[in-house]
């Protein structure tokens, strides 16, 4: 089979039309050109070019197969700029593994970050308990974690991981603003009349590990006992909050994701202290190294989304 260098130099000296200008153009003297040039036209068993003086007209067959060396050599050219991109960090796959609220805070501020630049970093997000995503770090199936810092006791080494503080963010609950009557609804002053609310109507609560329960208050967790936990019970916030918007529930979130839609006044955060926050860090090992593309979304992540530093 001929090889790429063929390839180019035979368009070379089809588009300059003689040895001498495409031997210049390659730096390559014009025997050597010549040889090639040869060597291909007995590998392909046809002749490519009539002689005619110092002029070489390009044969029918010459026609179909310059139009496809220039097909393959540009699709060569952009898989040699791709690997390029991988190295730079532009292109790649980076596996996190992810706690029960991470997905929800990814998309909100993350994956909005990354929009920025001119980047297409592929984000493979996996949500288990933190006992499984911490021996998916060990065992090198994750390039980093993102998880509640608070569980950072039950690594194995402590020292040989880096964990860096993202975002500690209050838990609200909030309702749909149609089951208020209007701003002079108790509900949204009152913390009594708050939580009556609370304790009458229906919940749309997240999934997630035990522990995160025990940060909220007791209160909370006594409301809940008595109404047997909450109607729906659902994967993410952001399920949730669907729930919510619709008027269906009321549920507990971050602010961040909620903001929005406080400050249309489809939602309404009712004036309770929850006592929960989820606070997100970032885990990855000192001895492994990271990929190009999973060092720049670590350091994105870690800058609060400022385009990091090589």
């Amino acid at each position: 089979m001929w090889q790429l260098q063929q390839l180019e130099q035979f368009r070379a000296v089809y588009e300059h039309g003689s040895l001498s200008a495409a031997a210049r153009a390659l730096g390559l003297s014009q025997p050597a050109l010549s040889r090639s040039l040869q060597k291909l036209e007995a590998t392909l068993g046809m002749v490519l070019f009539q002689r005619h003086t110092r002029q070489l007209r390009p044969t029918e067959f010459a026609h179909v197969l310059y139009r496809q060396a220039t097909k393959v050599l540009r699709e060569t050219a952009g898989l040699g700029r791709l690997v390029e991109r991988f190295h730079a960090g532009r292109e790649g796959m980076v596996r996190l593994g992810c706690g029960p609220f991470v997905p929800d805070i990814l998309s909100h501020s993350l994956i909005g970050w990354m929009q920025r630049y001119d980047r297409h970093v592929h984000l493979d997000l996996q949500t288990d308990h933190f006992e499984a995503l911490r021996e998916g770090l060990y065992g090198y199936r994750y390039d980093f974690l993102v998880y509640d810092g608070r569980r950072r006791q039950l690594l194995p080494d402590d020292d040989d991981v880096v964990v860096e503080s993202l975002l500690t963010l209050p838990l609200k609950a909030v309702v749909p603003a149609r089951w208020l009557r209007g701003e002079a609804d108790a509900a949204r002053h009152d913390e009594d009349a708050a939580r009556q609310l609370m304790a009458t109507r229906p919940w749309a609560l997240p999934r997630v590990a035990p522990e995160y329960g025990s940060y909220a208050k007791d209160w909370f967790h006594a409301m809940l006992r008595a109404r047997r936990g909450g109607e729906f019970i659902l994967p993410t916030f952001s399920t949730c909050l669907a729930l919510c918007r619709a008027g269906h529930a009321l549920t507990l979130a971050p602010e961040m994701l909620v903001a929005d839609d406080l400050a249309s006044g489809l939602l309404v955060a009712l004036p309770v202290d929850m006592g929960g926050t989820v606070q997100t860090s970032a885990y990855r090992l000192r001895s492994r190294p990271l990929s190009e593309a999973a060092g720049w979304v670590w350091r994105l992540m870690v800058n609060g989304g400022v385009e990091p530093s090589s």
